[in-house]
């Protein structure tokens, strides 16, 4: 046998590691880019069996075995196997930094996030949530899945993703920002809840007309306009947490009953709204959609899983590509309310395959299509509703006029977000009983009589507010903005208030319309996240990034006086958290910073680097008054004793002292100039103290 030649080792080498060297691509976040961005580089891998992030790791097979998302496979069929997703992210900040990972998919079943460290391949389980969860047991309350990621300075990482699901996984994995987040789930919340409200008067309407007229057809129409909002509710993912957030099974199967029932009450509302008898073929057509939908109704009880999806696709699709034949049909025929009917189910159609694939992850590189959808849907659901009524002109006008003038007033008062409309001045006129509750009032007569003659103004933590937001509304006839807001036993909320000025007419004078919506959890969700990136985990002072921030800060203060940095580095840490473990030595690090916060000065800010390193920005202080300082930390320091087990231990400290002058450099460098000091005062002994010089040497 003639030994190959090396080179041919070699290219056999190439060409193994070539599949996992395509996996490695790191996606770059760029703060300075946009705040959403999706993951470029995405890999995938499905198993045949249920294997554990540890298995992946262990087992080069499966590490060779992921393969690249492209852009247009966005879903992948499950049959309740998971699907693994996998990416390396790096971070190019300087700084540590947040992003928000979302896996935009509400219906998704379960759900795990992994991060595993490159070097170490240590796993840290980030989120496990989804659908068969609880919805108090997501990381953010949210209607989709968002996992924080927090990097350090130019860190990188893998992220895991396991999915499973009954029938469908898209592959829609999105990187935010966290304000832009939060910035844009606001604006969606006010689309969904006009369209919810646009729903909401429809069904309204129709019900109120069957009450009145007793006409099948109007039941129909208003059982499909609830049942159709409840469909986008559950889509959406905002079903659940408000209807049944402690019973998850019922999230998927409700699905299919409401798409049942508004499939079944649509056909019945097409058959009674024909006029003419239908033809024996057509007759079949009718009482087989009917059962088809029937079939989808009870098919939480009959199939599952993927079974159940493809139910839902083909009842949707053939009952109304069905419907629309039919109505043609009767158009041509001469029938004028069936071409009102074949244009609706056209729309509707239309929009049930735009919601599908978009739900499924299609059209996110292009556009909104999900906006889109919602306006098709409104379309068609006005075809059908406002097409139709022969009723209205059988009544006088002014019984409309007043029926009409109710229908409103009343949808105005359920409506499920505040609504106030007031005069020109500002003053109040009226209010719905969300408002109302948002405010913390009872009736409405108390809150007019608690308004007065001065308006909202009482309402506003900051009378500013109420001046800034009244002047831009009168200036551009329009304006929303977020409010700190009192309610009326002046608890402080956070709101979002949307208001137009409305312009005078020769019968009516200008008037103010608008919403207020509660945006304290959303807030409160936002702080906790920034506090988490700019403050220690351990003792609870500021970090490393929030000090550099300050200190910048200070570098660039116009008109700026000398300012002092104190490098504090702890002598006794490593023998005590050697001795005695990590439990030991981080609360030591929260008892002494908190003894040294509690003797500083207000400006004065105490920051955690890490380990046993701390840094005291001095803001205002020269060298002399700075060496003051540091004298009276270490005294205290010489005062305070670290006890452990019954025993008690003295702690020393060293400082390096750089005084914050007009030398342009920038906060890094001070910083690291600082640190040279204090490894210069423990080179003197303990509880040293050295001011940093231009001389030193630094590196």
């Amino acid at each position: 046998m003639v030994p190959a030649k090396p080179w041919i080792y070699a290219l056999l080498l190439w060409l193994c590691s070539w599949p996992l060297a395509a996996q490695t691509d790191s996606n770059r976040l760029d703060p300075d880019a946009t705040a959403k961005t999706g993951i470029q580089y995405l890999y995938y891998l499905s198993s045949p069996r249920d294997i554990t992030l540890d298995d992946i790791l262990a087992d080069p097979a499966y590490l060779h075995s992921f393969q690249s998302v492209a852009v247009d496979k966005r879903i992948l069929v499950s049959d309740d196997k998971p699907i693994w997703f996998k990416a390396r992210l790096r971070s190019t900040s300087k700084q540590p930094v947040t992003w928000l990972l979302e896996y935009n998919f509400p219906m998704v079943d379960k759900l795990e996030v992994y991060r595993v460290d490159r070097a170490s391949k240590d796993i840290e389980l980030l989120n496990r949530t989804g659908n068969d969860y609880p919805f108090n047991v997501r990381a953010l309350p949210y209607r989709s899945y968002v996992t924080a990621l927090n990097f350090g300075p130019e860190q990188d990482f893998d992220v895991y993703l396991r999915v499973v699901d009954a029938a469908i996984i898209p592959s829609d994995i999105t990187l935010w920002q966290p304000q832009a987040f939060i910035s844009v789930q606001q604006g969606n919340a006010i689309f969904d809840g006009v369209l919810s409200g646009i729903l909401l008067m429809l069904a309204l309407h129709s019900f109120l007309l069957f009450n009145q007229l007793r006409q099948r057809h109007r039941l129909y129409q208003g059982v499909f306009f609830t049942g159709f909002a409840m469909v986008l509710a559950i889509l959406n993912g905002l079903a659940f947490p408000l209807m049944w957030p402690d019973n998850p099974a019922i999230n998927l199967a409700i699905l299919y009953i409401f798409s049942g029932i508004s499939l079944l009450c649509l056909n019945l509302f097409i058959r009674a709204r024909l006029e003419q008898p239908l033809s024996f073929i057509w007759h079949k057509v009718h009482v087989f959609n009917n059962l088809l939908a029937l079939c989808l109704l009870f098919s939480p009880l009959l199939v599952a899983g993927e079974w159940r999806f493809w139910l839902l696709l083909g009842s949707i699709t053939v009952l109304l590509s069905s419907n629309i034949l039919l109505t043609l049909h009767y158009a041509v025929a001469g029938q004028k309310s069936a071409r009102s009917l074949a244009l609706a189910c056209f729309f509707l159609l239309l929009s049930a395959a735009i919601l599908t694939m978009a739900q499924l992850g299609y059209f996110k590189q292009l556009l909104e299509w999900h906006y889109l959808t919602l306006l098709l849907i409104l379309l068609c659901m006005s075809v059908i509703h406002f097409s139709l009524d022969h009723i209205h002109a059988e009544q006088t006008t002014d019984h409309a006029a007043l029926n009409e003038l109710r229908k409103y007033k009343t949808l105005f008062h359920q409506a499920s977000e505040g609504l106030f409309v007031g005069n020109a001045e500002g003053q109040l006129v009226d209010a719905n009983l969300a408002l109302l509750q948002i405010l913390g009032y009872q009736q409405i007569s108390e809150l007019r009589q608690d308004v007065g003659v001065n308006g909202m103004a009482r309402f506003y933590a900051n009378p500013n507010d109420r001046l800034d937001f009244t002047s831009q509304l009168h200036k551009f006839g329009q304006q929303q903005a977020e409010i700190r807001g009192l309610r009326a036993d002046r608890s402080p909320f956070w709101a979002l208030l949307s208001a137009r000025l409305v312009p005078a007419t020769a019968t009516e004078p200008a008037f103010i319309h608008g919403s207020v919506i509660d945006i304290s959890k959303q807030k409160l969700a936002y702080e906790q996240l920034s506090y988490q990136a700019n403050h220690d985990a351990v003792t609870g002072l500021y970090n490393r990034h929030y000090l550099l921030q300050q200190l910048t800060r200070t570098l660039y203060q116009t008109g700026r006086r000398k300012s002092s940095l104190l490098f504090i580095d702890v002598a006794e840490f490593n023998d005590i958290n050697s001795r005695f473990g990590h439990t030991a030595g981080d609360d030591l690090l929260k008892q002494l910073g908190q003894q040294l916060a509690q003797n500083l000065a207000p400006a004065d800010m105490l920051a955690r680097l890490e380990k046993d390193q701390f840094a005291l920005l001095s803001p205002g202080k020269n060298a002399n008054e700075a060496l003051v300082v540091a004298y009276r930390l270490i005294d205290l320091v010489k005062a305070f004793n670290f006890s452990w087990q019954q025993q008690q231990f003295a702690i020393s400290i060293n400082i390096g002292i750089r005084v914050i002058d007009n030398s342009r450099q920038d906060s890094d460098s001070f910083l690291v100039q600082a640190a040279a000091a204090a490894i210069s005062a423990k080179d003197k002994g303990q509880n040293r103290i050295h001011l940093y010089t231009e001389p030193m040497v630094t590196s």
